[in-house]
């Protein structure tokens, strides 16, 4: 499936089908599937170790599956050379060269394509323009400041066109202020250009800020995978409550119900009440349960 940006440009959807891959005993990544859809960012997240940057790597070509399958629209890419896959790469450190202007850096992969002098041109502009860094094609990257260097790193991935947008930690080398105006820079580009983009980060603040979709992962498996708000307000592991946000996890047992609500004893012989929503249909008197409580859901009665 395919749609329509704002600028004209079609948008693309990825898809990762039992991916899977072992490094000798190690399983990085654990038979895992998912989809994004068409123009929307969705953010890897996940402790280190959790096997999102491995993902990230093998949807990039910089690392070979085990076994699984890619594919962008209906195009399978799985066994395609990365500088093939139509994907473009921004990395944690910003691999400028040093020794070339912002101009130089950014069409370096133009050149190699050997584009018309002209034609790279127009696409080094645009993308200049599109980063908010025009008038300053002639500097050097120790000239620049973090954020502007992330953001010649990103122009030069823009001008290749790519289908897919992939970013690995893109804003971890910045401090945090400058991180957090560069991440709003990032997200309102994204939306500008309706690229599809992957986003690693280890930031809870950062994946809620910046995705429409994230991607939970633990020991190289998917805890769970929708919008923010879902992962956030309605957890489906013990892992994805205790991971995102801050929180309080109980162990009760079911007593009674009542308006609604199932009516638990703590532990201590307190008693609380919670909504009765989605599993907890299915609870009987006597069940152990744990229990998340969120501070700002909490209701206090006499």
């Amino acid at each position: 499936m395919t749609l329509t940006a704002k600028n004209g440009k079609k948008s693309h959807t990825l898809r990762v089908e039992s991916l899977r891959k072992v490094f000798g005993n190690t399983v990085a990544v654990d038979n895992i599937s998912f989809r994004t859809e068409p123009g929307e960012i969705t953010a890897f997240l996940g402790p280190s170790g959790c096997g999102k940057t491995t993902t990230l790597r093998i949807v990039a070509g910089l690392e070979s599956p085990t076994s699984g399958h890619i594919f962008i629209d209906q195009d399978e890419i799985s066994g395609i050379p990365t500088h093939k896959r139509d994907i473009g790469l921004v990395f944690q450190d910003y691999a400028l060269f040093p020794h070339k202007t912002v101009k130089q850096n950014i069409e370096f992969g133009l050149k190699i394509k050997k584009l018309d002098e002209s034609e790279v041109d127009r696409r080094v502009n645009t993308s200049l323009q599109q980063v908010n860094l025009g008038g300053k094609e002639d500097r050097y990257p120790q000239q620049l400041s973090g954020g502007e260097q992330q953001r010649v790193a990103v122009a030069r991935t823009l001008v290749t066109e790519p289908r897919i947008l992939l970013f690995d930690e893109p804003l971890s080398n910045l401090d945090a202020k400058l991180r957090e105006s560069t991440r709003l820079e990032l997200h309102n580009l994204q939306r500008k250009l309706g690229i599809t983009s992957i986003y690693v980060t280890h930031d809870q603040i950062e994946a809620f800020a910046i995705a429409d979709k994230i991607m939970l992962m633990n020991k190289g498996k998917i805890e769970q995978f929708g919008t923010p708000e879902e992962i956030y307000a309605q957890p489906k592991t013990t892992f994805a409550a205790d991971f995102i946000g801050t929180s309080n996890i109980l162990e009760t047992t079911v007593t009674d119900f009542a308006d609604g609500l199932c009516v638990l004893n703590l532990s201590s012989g307190h008693q609380i009440k919670a909504p009765i929503i989605g599993k907890a249909e299915n609870v009987s008197r006597g069940e152990k349960l744990l229990v998340m409580i969120r501070t700002q859901k909490i209701r206090m009665t006499s």
